[in-house]
């Protein structure tokens, strides 16, 4: 693969003048990494969107027998041993595995509000701000080609689109 292969793909998806192009090149982005979440965060977001109260509540019951609910009664159990733990570490959000794991805790949660309205008060949505913590952004034209970037060694200019064919 040719240095500027992913710049001459991108470049065709754009539109209007070269500078119009170079600009938004060099503004668009790709998913970086996960990045590891503090604890305090995770709490900042249970309270600031009203889960706390009733997660906690939940977290207090005891196992029915019932998978859905058994399933996310243990994954609330875990999240808000979390939040309550004096000094507690970051959650290793960058470690694929660590990540897959909260995501399932937080898939199970999501499963037991759905099948039982306001029980966690834990909905998809507040699942996504919780998982969005380790959300990075990188600029596409320095992200790696492997995050689907430029892989540049910068910003995109017009020695780039020269060197990459003569791009306009």
């Amino acid at each position: 693969m040719s240095y500027y292969d992913a710049l001459k793909v991108k470049w065709a998806t754009l539109s209007g003048a070269t500078a119009d192009k170079l600009a938004a090149i060099n503004a668009a982005t790709v998913a970086g990494p996960a990045q590891d979440v503090t604890v305090e965060a995770v709490a900042g977001q249970l309270l600031l969107n009203g889960v706390y109260p009733t997660l906690s509540t939940f977290a207090a019951g005891t196992a029915n027998g019932n998978a859905t609910h058994d399933a996310a009664l243990q994954a609330a159990k875990v999240l808000m041993a979390w939040v309550t733990v004096p000094n507690a570490p970051s959650i290793k959000m960058s470690d694929p595995t660590v990540y897959a794991t909260v995501a399932g805790m937080a898939a199970a949660i999501v499963t037991q509000e759905t099948a039982s309205s306001g029980s966690t008060g834990f909905t998809a949505i507040f699942s996504a701000k919780l998982l969005a913590l380790a959300a990075t952004t990188l600029p596409w034209a320095t992200a790696p080609v492997s995050l689907g970037g430029g892989g540049l060694g910068g910003a995109v200019s017009q020695n780039d689109l020269d060197a990459a064919g003569g791009l306009v």
